[in-house]
């Protein structure tokens, strides 16, 4: 079976404001390629603003939603704490660069 879906991270809006209210990453594979059929989401609601939920996602063949497989909530300051802690590894910085230069 060929499959030729490649879907990059993308942001959710939402919203008279068109505020960014997710992000959804797909599943990287073994070789590095993006898996097709389950992807993560990270969601923020207004509702509960200290608040995020990660989501495991099932997607069909098209890339759309199909089930919700998983969920967990967490404080949104665990995330952050662990972004302000994490520092770019050399491989990262040189990928980052060869991205910029070919701009």
């Amino acid at each position: 079976m060929s499959n030729d879906l490649n879907i990059d991270a993308r942001l959710g809006f939402c919203g008279p404001e068109d505020r960014v209210v997710s992000l959804n990453v797909p599943i990287a594979t073994e070789d590095s390629h993006n898996n097709s059929y389950h992807s993560f989401d990270i969601e923020y609601a207004s509702e509960q603003p200290d608040t995020l939920t990660i989501r495991l996602l099932e997607l069909d063949q098209h890339g759309f939603i199909r089930t919700a497989l998983q969920s967990a909530s967490f404080p949104a300051v665990l995330l952050a704490d662990l972004v302000s802690k994490r520092k770019a590894t050399d491989a990262e910085v040189a990928e980052w660069r060869s991205i910029a230069d070919e701009d």
